[in-house]
């Protein structure tokens, strides 16, 4: 043999022992969509569609069923892009190599568990169709139906996608009903269309990972013929989210606001929990609970006993102020309350629950302001010759001593330089710059607004019983000479101080335009000035004015949000929705006390 042949056999055995040693080229899983369909009883029919790319190795494809409990799974149907049904065999039997499986299906009875096979038949691009019965899906527990389910388990080969959807066989689901949570692998699940939707993001690479889905059902959605004793929440949810990203303690707020927002029959018509409790597990025992009701009784008299003995009290201590059970009924009073002190007379008001809010604090305080010169009211004409009302701020000069001894300085000042901040070079304020000028430094301004509200906010708390009689009769004579100003044959108008004193007193009642008018429509001719010379013009007007903008400037800020504020709000938002099943993103780990799942591939 010349050199040349031994050269080239050379070769060629090379080459043929280097194809023997190449390892055959794997199979490709491309997309599993899973769909699922859940009668009355809770039994369900599955029908999933794989697409592969099928090479020359292994026989059969097998998704394993074990850890299935009460559950059982049958009645097997298997076709393939061709649309031929394959022969179902009942044993299936294992080893006929990969021809005798072809066109066929069965059920194989292992140790662990039933798998679901079919053969693999001929190489290429195929699309089987496997069909299949779940019994018992569904468990009834003592406050809502559930299941927790491995609908699919990686072995090789990795699927790229998997999609699973379950439908109600009549009727559909909805977020008022049904919560929904997947495990095992990176997607998201959804109620979405009447439907729970489950899909991965990301190919599931390795062996293992799932689609679990575990969903909760509101009592009436199904009903279930296995039933279970205790709660959803501790004979599953507990388990299931042990090693998951879900929050339970979220959960559990989330659903005990959603148990709060339903009255007796929930929503849709359908009974609430405590209401289908009651009538699963109280009713029957109605006699007994009636029993029980004779011991309780006596406790229920002592708490309306309680009620009512603190009504008499309050109505004691009316009388004892007023010599009357209502505060109303209060002689009239002309003298200002307190000295002036707002702050206590806004304790008293409170304490004689009076209707006043922080708001008519602040306008009292703006309208002593005015008249203490530190704002005043003027007109200008704007671009197009109208009259716009606008507001003169004077420098407030440094910060009261003592902050915090004296509420009403620590309110005026902090009112004062928010004006004179907003302004601007001018020192006009128009009461549109309050809002704009907050605007521009939102987060800057928190600290401002908690302190001005904690000086509005903090009053002389006293107790009805230890309120003294003076001090009640004052605050409330002087309300009552205020709103029946007009029925009064003492009108007196020569002292303008104190008038502009019962203005603000009118402003902290509540009722500084009722009084405005009132003066408006009594005004004595013989008086030397006009009425709106009397009350500084469009001064308690333009008072009012600037409370409403300075409660929107105050809104604003505290409702204002960072972008990434705003985000975290919005994730633990969702967290909170999703933790409670309202739908979101899967957790990776978690699903524990799940039935099926034991790997699906090709062997």
């Amino acid at each position: 043999m010349s050199y040349t042949g031994i050269r080239n056999r050379w070769v060629a055995c090379s080459l043929l022992w280097l194809l023997c040693c190449l390892p055959a080229v794997a199979h490709e899983l491309h997309d599993v969509d899973i769909q699922v369909v859940i009668n009355d009883k809770g039994h369900a029919r599955v029908v999933e569609k794989r697409t592969y790319t099928i090479t020359g190795s292994g026989t059969e494809v097998y998704i394993k069923q074990y850890n299935l409990g009460v559950m059982t799974v049958g009645e097997l149907e298997v076709s393939d892009e061709t649309g031929r049904v394959y022969e179902n065999v009942t044993p299936w039997i294992e080893d006929v190599g990969r021809e005798g499986k072809t066109w066929r299906c069965g059920i194989y009875k292992g140790e662990s568990g039933p798998e679901l096979c079919w053969g693999i038949g001929r190489e290429g691009l195929r699309t089987y169709v496997a069909r299949y019965t779940l019994t018992r899906l569904v468990r009834a527990f003592d406050d809502y139906d559930a299941f927790n389910f491995v609908f699919y388990e990686t072995a090789s080969p990795y699927p790229k996608h998997v999609r699973v959807t379950i439908s109600k066989q009549n009727g559909s689901f909805s977020t008022d009903d049904t919560r929904v949570w997947s495990f095992g692998h990176y997607g998201e699940i959804w109620v979405k269309d009447g439907k729970i939707i489950a899909e991965s993001s990301t190919p599931l690479y390795n062996d293992g990972e799932t689609m679990t889905i575990m969903a909760r059902f509101d009592k009436g959605v199904f009903h279930p013929v296995s039933t279970f004793t205790g709660t959803f929440r501790d004979k599953m949810q507990k388990k299931a989210f042990e090693g998951s990203d879900y929050s339970l303690d979220l959960a559990d707020k989330e659903e005990a606001n959603r148990q709060s927002s339903h009255d007796g029959y929930g929503t849709g018509g359908k009974k609430s929990w405590w209401r289908q409790a009651y009538d699963d597990m109280v009713a029957p025992f109605a006699d007994i609970i009636g029993a029980l009701l004779l011991f309780i009784a006596p406790f229920l008299f002592l708490s309306r006993f309680s009620t009512l003995f603190s009504q008499l009290k309050r109505d004691k201590n009316y009388k004892r102020l007023f010599g009357v059970k209502r505060p109303e009924a209060q002689e009239w009073r002309r003298d200002i309350p307190l000295g002036g002190d707002l702050n206590a007379s806004y304790g008293v008001l409170k304490t004689l629950e009076q209707p006043t809010s922080i708001y008519d604090l602040m306008h009292a305080y703006i309208l002593r302001m005015a008249y203490m010169g530190k704002i005043s009211v003027g007109r200008q004409v704007d671009g197009k010759g109208n009259f716009d009302r606008t507001v003169h701020v004077t420098n407030p000069g440094p910060p009261p001593l003592q902050p915090g001894r004296n509420k009403e300085n620590e309110a005026i000042y902090l009112l004062h330089r928010l004006m004179w901040n907003a302004a601007g070079d001018d020192h006009i304020l128009e009461p549109k710059e309050l809002i704009s000028y907050v605007k521009q430094y939102p987060v800057e301004h928190r600290s401002f607004v908690k302190q001005l509200k904690r000086c509005l906010e903090t009053f002389p708390s006293i107790s009805l019983s230890h309120l003294r009689k003076e001090d009640a009769m004052s605050v409330m004579g002087l309300k009552k000479y205020l709103q029946e100003f007009t029925l009064s044959d003492e009108r007196h108008f020569e002292e303008v101080a104190l008038w502009r004193e019962y203005l603000v007193y009118a402003s902290l009642y509540g009722i500084a335009e009722q009084v405005q008018n009132d003066i408006k429509k009594v005004w004595p001719l013989s008086m030397p000035m006009t009425v709106d010379e009397f009350m500084l013009g469009e001064t308690v007007t333009m008072s009012t004015v600037l409370t409403d903008r300075t409660r929107s400037a105050i809104g604003y800020v505290e409702s204002y949000e960072t972008p990434a504020e705003r985000a975290a709000r919005i994730a633990a938002e969702r967290e909170a929705a999703r933790s409670s099943g309202g739908g979101g993103s899967s957790s990776y780990g978690g699903g524990g006390g799940s039935s099926g799942g034991g790997g699906s591939g090709i062997r």
